[in-house]
């Protein structure tokens, strides 16, 4: 369905309707519609979804998400691990089956694209072949153009002190917007002075916000009652703030990609809705801290796989249903397994963070990549 509405904004925008005024229709879609609730750049740029028939596309997009996927995997991957082709491959299978990847590809998402980018721009050297027609940052930028999520990495490079792509990342992102203006002007002006207000309103679908397919912080608190969302948001800030400075703090150690690891969970959980199909940087956080642990941080990685696998978010709201009220303990910490996992995870790498790393894979030669504290 998402696949659709991509495809059916981007048709309808062209004419000069405007698709933020009221929900899209179409064939496959709800009977009452669905919101689009991306960029007007977006709009622009998912056309390439309508350029053949719908299920030739999603085909396409479909193993492009897969290709992505396997890109996050291999960039996490030592580039001296024995048999790496093999785990490389193994791994790749075990995330399209998780919770996350396979609601991704049901539903024809776009967030591993997204996080592609964003992986792409951190890390590749400043002084390579691409970096020199687009300067690093400006994928972070683009990405955050296209759906505003990813732009929580500009104030992580501020606060890292990664100038040049902190302003690649705002100067790529003002360049979304003004495409998007030029060639929607309409369409421009409803999003970034009214819709842009209202993402989550129009996100949680009305009934969905406190689903167990919503794992965010606020979800969460809409699970226990209607009263704890508000007070949710003091958390929620406490949170963003609490999460960019452990990201900086594991870049500061020499961890670059575990902190944008951190940085992208991040985003998930202060999110007013993360639907399981957003928690993409989860995965390679995990095959991450497989390889910066030991044995007791091993075992916590299997877990947490596990969990993913059996789609534990499904299980525990099943549980909690229909289960003994025994039960109902365990079934909450699966229903909100994917916060709770991303919360441990970026502790754990906060912990882990004075251990040496292997070199990621997609770093192809051994010059110190801008902004990394030269190990001694």
């Amino acid at each position: 369905m998402d696949f659709l509405v991509y495809r059916y904004a981007s048709v309808a925008s062209w004419p000069g309707e405007d698709v933020y005024a009221r929900n899209l229709f179409g064939e496959l879609l709800p009977s009452e519609g669905l919101p689009f609730v991306y960029t007007p750049f977006s709009a622009a740029l998912l056309s390439v979804t309508s350029l053949l028939p719908a299920q030739t596309s999603f085909v396409l997009w479909t193993t492009g998400c897969v290709a992505t996927l396997a890109f996050i995997i291999g960039v996490c991957l030592p580039r001296s691990l024995p048999r790496r082709r093999t785990i490389w491959l193994t791994l790749l299978l075990l995330g399209c089956c998780t919770t996350i990847v396979a609601q991704h590809l049901v539903w024809g998402q776009i967030n591993l694209f997204l996080a592609g980018l964003c992986l792409a721009d951190f890390v590749r050297h400043t002084n390579g072949r691409w970096s020199r027609f687009v300067p690093k940052g400006v994928l972070i930028g683009i990405a955050a153009g296209i759906k505003l999520t990813p732009a929580i990495f500009i104030p992580y490079l501020l606060i890292t002190r990664q100038w040049r792509m902190a302003v690649s990342a705002v100067a790529g992102f003002a360049g979304t917007v003004i495409i998007g203006g030029i060639l929607f002007p309409t369409m421009s002006v409803t999003y970034w002075f009214s819709d842009v207000w209202q993402l989550s309103s129009k996100v949680d679908l009305g009934t969905q916000f406190a689903s167990a397919g919503n794992n965010s912080i606020q979800g969460a608190a809409a699970a226990i009652g209607h009263w704890a969302v508000s007070p949710s948001k003091v958390i929620v800030i406490v949170v963003a703030v609490l999460g960019l400075f452990a990201g900086a703090k594991i870049f500061r150690a020499g961890q670059m990609l575990a902190a944008v690891l951190a940085v992208g969970m991040t985003a998930s959980l202060v999110s007013p809705v993360s639907w399981l199909h957003h928690w993409v940087y989860l995965i390679p956080a995990l095959v991450v801290l497989w390889f910066l642990g030991r044995k007791p941080t091993r075992v916590f990685v299997a877990a947490a796989a596990l969990v993913l696998l059996i789609h534990g978010t499904d299980l525990g709201e099943h549980m909690l249903q229909n289960g003994p009220t025994l039960l109902a303990p365990l079934g909450i910490l699966l229903r909100e397994s994917l916060l709770l996992i991303s919360v441990s995870t970026i502790g754990l790498f906060l912990a882990l963070r004075s251990r040496p790393s292997p070199p990621a894979a997609a770093i192809l030669d051994h010059r110190p990549v801008e902004g990394i504290p030269a190990r001694t």
